[in-house]
């Protein structure tokens, strides 16, 4: 057998298990020991504890390590109190570099303060700091916060309060290649799941326009490419549905978005072009609606044409205008984050 206790440690733990106001968990902790020394499966014992059988296998392991004084420990809350001292320190030191895992954190913080925790309660601290396991975004590396920044406060804000007023439309523009094939996630299932893959590289093009208030999405679609035709055929189609309403457009920098034709087609509609910095899609909210388009319609999903791959899209963009628009009110809220430039890593 793995494990067995000697006299003297059984003795102790009936001690213990007489002792009065004992809490639950450290009964169930010495119970669990007392039925593995006396030789009881690891499947029998967690059933009988209502426990899972790695929850049993930790117990063991914190005897083996710590003996009785370990087991009789509640550790449930002492991470607070042990590193208290050390917070502000801790927590400075997460927010100037972040860690992939708890096992990073509990090296920090044993090198940062002498006290070493168990994962789990790692784990507990980061959330109590209010930190939480997010995935990471990407930035373009060339992104400038300040002049982010300052298009933001200068330019775009006072865009937008005339938008909220009612006195004009704010349009979020931007162009997004669906390749026609799965978009690969996560799962909840019983065994690996492999999704069919197309074969070539067909794509179809979305132009889209983002009403910055309303929500409302207006687009031109084609399978060749995005040009600057198409972005005249979309203010074209702008202008006939909010007729004479002040209009501005926020757009990136692409050529075929900032060329004399469109030029010229904005002047002859009365619409304002308003050009993103450069290096600047956190700042156009419509790069969202592409994200929630993919991860709606084509994650995990194979399509037999292209046809059904193209109405499936079409009709996700439809849902977004209408029996999604509450729902996604939130995804669409003008708040915007900026690239910091004081932190080396590039952080948001």
């Amino acid at each position: 057998m793995d494990f067995e206790l000697t006299k003297h440690q059984t003795k102790d733990i009936d001690g213990a298990l007489d002792e009065d106001a004992l809490k639950a968990k450290i009964r169930r902790k010495l119970l669990a020991l007392k039925m593995r020394g006396a030789g009881a499966p690891l499947e029998m014992i967690a059933s009988s504890l209502n426990v899972n059988i790695r929850t049993v296998s930790n117990y063991i392991a914190e005897f083996r390590e710590g003996g009785l004084s370990a087991t009789l420990e509640d550790r449930a809350y002492s991470p607070d109190s042990c590193i208290e001292p050390h917070r502000s320190d801790i927590e400075k030191s997460f927010r100037d570099e972040p860690v992939g895992c708890a096992k990073q954190a509990r090296a920090r913080i044993a090198k940062l303060t002498g006290i070493s925790l168990s994962p789990s309660q790692v784990r507990r601290v980061m959330r109590g700091m209010g930190m939480r396991y997010r995935k990471a975004g990407q930035i373009p590396g060339k992104a400038d916060g300040q002049q982010q920044m300052d298009f933001l406060e200068d330019v775009l804000r006072p865009k937008l309060e005339e938008a909220a007023r009612g006195e004009r439309r704010v349009f979020f523009v931007d162009a997004s290649h669906f390749v026609m094939g799965a978009v690969i996630g996560m799962l909840w299932c019983f065994t690996r799941v492999f999704v069919r893959g197309a074969s070539g590289r067909k794509r179809y093009n979305v132009l889209g326009a983002l009403d910055s208030h309303s929500g409302e999405v207006t687009t031109v679609s084609n399978d060749s490419y995005i040009t600057a035709p198409t972005v005249c055929d979309l203010l074209l189609e702008l202008r006939s549905k909010y007729s004479e309403e002040p209009m501005t457009l926020v757009l990136d920098n692409a050529r075929y978005q900032k060329c004399k034709l469109v030029f010229e087609k904005a002047a002859e509609l009365n619409v304002e072009l308003l050009y993103l910095p450069p290096y600047s899609p956190n700042l156009n909210i419509i790069e969202r609606l592409w994200k929630h388009v993919k991860q709606s319609c084509l994650k995990n999903t194979y399509y037999e044409n292209f046809a059904t791959f193209c109405s499936a899209i079409d009709s996700e963009i439809r849902e977004v205008n209408t029996t999604l628009r509450e729902e996604l009110k939130s995804l669409f809220a003008l708040n915007f984050q900026i690239v910091d430039t004081t932190n080396k890593s590039g952080i948001l």
